[in-house]
């Protein structure tokens, strides 16, 4: 395990002044938690969506050839956006849109309704029918989120792509999925300078041997190449009859390819078990009608297609949505927009707080942030400073609240760190506001969601507490996937699902993750494979062989670094993976060796991780322990 346990780990527990008195008990929790594992739990939430025609089957299959509420029907856009019509949710906002230049746009939900049905048209005119894949590479600009949304609509199943993988990334998951058509930006701002999204498109589709059609949203106005036949501006696209889709319950709603140790799995969700699970979440976790959520990870990242594209829009929440960093144009901007949109619940990442815990204290304290209820955290795990940092600094307040004293930083709202990952679908840990509200331990991720049985063991499988050993999940859960890789079900072994993750779990079922028990990288919440980036280093034609693996990062948690054997200069290497895997995967470190062991590289991988990390490895020789010292900043 990477890190000090000592900087995860808290014996403390902390009930917030605001939650004084809806605070409960390790024993009523474990009473509620005990009864949910039962079949009947998943079904009663079920029965809060709308169902075209009830499932005769609440699950069927063995695990990961799982399939739940077999026979059931729904209309998937139904169940989110259209749920609201007739209320009066339907004419409150749905969406505020920032850009990074400070351009607001706001949609009610039947503004937002009546782009989707425009934009569904548009799709079927584009050729895309039921079951068609959809693929997106663009920033969640009003456009874009419409055009996901309008997939959803006529059943075809989408797949969200980071701008920030490159044009080789880029490139496997259109030659895996093939999607009928991609949609893109002409380009984006970033700290005011444009991010041509667009060439990155046209490079990966020349190394693709799948041709789709490439819709483009112009969002900068600048100019960019367009293949005749190929690529369309959507405004130029006309609209064909688009019908709401009713679909199987295991039909395809959305997919995102994540990081396994030798490349690129593809998870796909499906329909009915997926919004069962994000609807139940996304209420237990404190979203109501009459708030208004900022969550600032977009779509790309599992966080941001559950939390900002379904479970907010399904709840009836205000969904504020900012394209820009938070740094840009200056260090407050996040904050700035928690004021002036009257943000009540936050969502947000381990990183963003270990980096704005680290500006000036005067850019927070010149913002009135009274109006938080509840901050939220996820993607990786969280240090006991930061989650103190957040708790105090931004979560106290301005005014006196029960025991909550401003003048003191005493604290007042939770921060609640979460665990989620693209597999699970949903987070799956926490204390939860709007249900089983335990102490908060800092630097967990709280214990077990109702409805999910999850444990961390020992190699033998057995439960251990107190102690470092595996997560795991040890029965199915509704969003599990309906497509998959086989490294996917490699993790599923005696009924059991290992996560990858180390954790520690205590006797009274706080969890806490310390990272990855394999040598996929956690890069500012992002699931790298080492063998992407060892494709990317080796694109570079002088490069004969290449190893990836992870360090400690202060900023992102972990880092890569590059270790190959080549005539190749390490900045043309580094320029290799920042253009090819993208600049999420730009290496801490590019070092170059004479030679690399003719060992097997997955073994490699791990053997460098452990011993950088920890100073220890299962075997060590004279090459790792020179490929060591460098990496940790030696000559």
């Amino acid at each position: 395990m990477g890190g000090s346990l000592g900087d995860f780990y808290s014996e403390e527990r902390v009930v917030p002044p605001l939650f004084k008195y809806k605070t409960i008990g390790a024993a009523e929790y474990e009473k509620i938690y005990k009864e949910s594992l039962r079949l009947g739990f998943w079904e009663r939430e079920a029965e809060a969506l709308i169902w075209e025609r009830r499932w005769d089957r609440a699950l069927e299959g063995e695990p990961p050839a799982v399939r739940w509420f077999v026979g059931g029907r729904l209309n998937p856009y139904r169940n989110v956006v259209g749920r609201h019509r007739g209320s009066w949710v339907w004419d409150k906002l749905a969406l505020v849109w920032r850009g990074e230049e400070g351009v607001i746009k706001a949609y009610t939900y039947g503004d937002l309704n009546s782009l989707v049905d425009r934009y569904a048209g548009v799709l079927k005119a584009a050729g895309v029918g039921l079951g068609d894949w959809v693929m997106f590479y663009a920033p969640p600009t009003p456009e874009v989120v419409a055009l996901m949304l309008a997939a959803v609509k006529i059943g075809a199943p989408f797949e969200p792509v980071f701008t920030g993988f490159g044009y080789g990334d880029l490139a496997m998951r259109v030659e895996d999925r093939r999607p009928k058509v991609l949609v893109t930006v002409d380009a984006f701002p970033r700290r005011g300078r444009p991010v041509r999204v667009k060439d990155v498109v046209d490079r990966a589709l020349r190394i693709s041997t799948w041709r789709p059609r490439v819709l483009v949203v112009e969002r900068m106005g600048v100019e960019v190449d367009m293949e005749r036949g190929r690529d369309y501006y959507i405004d130029e696209v006309g609209a064909a009859p688009a019908e709401e889709a009713v679909v199987e319950s295991s039909h395809p709603l959305f997919g995102l390819h994540v990081g396994y140790e030798e490349g690129l799995g593809f998870v796909g969700h499906g329909a009915g078990g997926y919004l069962v699970q994000t609807y139940a979440t996304t209420r237990w976790m404190g979203l109501r009608p009459r708030d208004t959520y900022f969550c600032t990870v977009l779509p790309g990242w599992i966080t941001g297609v559950t939390y900002v594209l379904f479970g907010p829009l399904m709840v009836g929440s205000t969904v504020v949505v900012y394209e820009g960093g938070p740094d840009y144009p200056n260090w407050d901007v996040w904050w700035g927009i928690l004021e002036q949109h009257a943000v009540t619940v936050f969502l947000t990442t381990a990183g963003a707080l270990r980096v704005l815990s680290r500006q000036d204290p005067e850019l927070l304290k010149s913002h009135n942030l009274d109006m938080l209820k509840l901050i939220l955290t996820t993607a990786e795990p969280l240090e006991v400073r930061y989650w103190r940092w957040a708790y105090q600094y931004v979560g106290t307040g301005t005014v006196p609240s029960i025991d909550s004293l401003p003048e003191k930083l005493s604290g007042r709202i939770p921060v609640i760190h979460m665990f989620i990952q693209t597999e699970l679908g949903t987070f799956v840990t926490g204390s939860l506001p709007n249900y089983t509200f335990v102490p908060i331990a800092p630097g967990s991720v709280g214990p077990p969601m109702p409805g999910f049985y999850i444990d961390v063991v020992d190699d033998s499988g057995a439960s251990v507490r107190g102690r470092p050993g595996q997560m795991v999940v040890k029965a199915p859960w509704p969003a599990m996937p309906v497509e998959y890789t086989k490294w996917y079900a490699e993790r599923w072994i005696g009924g059991v699902y290992y996560i990858g993750d180390y954790a520690v779990m205590t006797e009274d079922m706080n969890i806490f993750p310390v990272g990855r028990s394999d040598a996929v990288l956690k890069v500012n919440g992002y699931r790298i494979s080492p063998a992407v980036i060892e494709k990317a280093a080796m694109s570079t034609p002088d490069v004969e062989y290449a190893v990836a693996f992870a360090i400690r990062d202060p900023q992102k948690f972990e880092a890569p670094v590059v270790v190959y054997k080549g005539r190749a200069q390490p900045d043309e290497v580094r320029r290799a993976v920042r253009e090819y895997a993208g600049p999420i995967a730009d290496p801490a470190k590019v070092i170059p060796v004479e030679e690399i062991p003719a060992a097997d590289r997955r073994e490699l991988r791990r053997l460098l991780k452990a011993y950088v990390n920890t100073g220890s490895a299962p075997r060590v020789d004279r090459w790792i322990e020179e490929v060591a010292k460098v990496a940790r900043g030696g000559a």
